[in-house]
């Protein structure tokens, strides 16, 4: 089953990859729950976008940064998604052959929510959903990662898979705990140095997302 998901998973990552690093009509959404599809790209700039189920986003490309948008209220929107503000953060983040939507935190700037841009349709996005959230916490680490499959997740084991993501890099940890943890791993190598230690954009994305839902429990 895993190796499915995981062949499954990279083929949609590929087709993503051929898209250009601009959100345009068309393109397609999916945060875990509902598929959103770009209805138009008005004066350029502004991006409607409406779900399965009947949902709008409204982003408004901020002039002169590259991937950088603000949250806008939409005509049937009542309050902002996402526990999000109006106005607030959006980054569109491109990363080898993924692109995603990053909803950042108001209060403290760290990615709350993500919405991962796709060629699927909506049911071959939720058997993804589905296969991901059978996958363990810590396996999952190097996915593309969303709000709801970590809300499935307990407050121990969402510590364990962002230290994870820290731990395939080497990182050295000063909490007993995930010493003893990772060091029963053969793979785990800690370096002499943290500070030489690089996480690429998704792994960066990955960290924060867990560290939100970890504030939620």
């Amino acid at each position: 089953m895993r190796t499915i998901l995981f062949s499954i998973l990279m083929w949609a990552c590929a087709l993503c990859g051929m898209q250009a690093q601009t959100i345009k009509k068309g393109d397609k959404f999916f945060d875990g729950i509902s598929l959103y599809t770009v209805q138009e790209v008005r004066m350029g700039k502004i991006v409607y976008m409406t779900s399965n189920d009947g949902d709008e986003l409204t982003l408004e490309k901020v002039d002169g940064k590259v991937g950088e948008y603000t949250l806008q209220p939409s005509r049937q929107a009542d309050e902002p998604p996402f526990g999000s503000k109006w106005g607030g953060r959006v980054q569109y983040i491109h990363h080898e052959e993924r692109n995603l939507l990053a909803f950042r935190n108001p209060s403290n700037g760290e990615v709350m929510w993500t919405m991962d841009l796709t060629r699927q349709s909506y049911d071959d996005c939720v058997m993804m959903q589905q296969m991901m959230q059978q996958e363990e916490p810590e396996n999952a680490a190097t996915l593309v990662l969303n709000r709801p499959y970590l809300a499935s997740i307990s407050k121990e084991d969402l510590r364990l898979m962002r230290n994870r993501i820290l731990a395939n890099h080497g990182y050295r940890f000063t909490s007993k705990d995930l010493q003893e943890h990772f060091g029963q791993y053969l793979w785990y190598k800690p370096v002499n140095d943290n500070s030489t230690i690089k996480l690429d954009i998704i792994e960066q994305v990955n960290i924060e997302l867990i560290k939100s839902a970890e504030a939620e429990k």
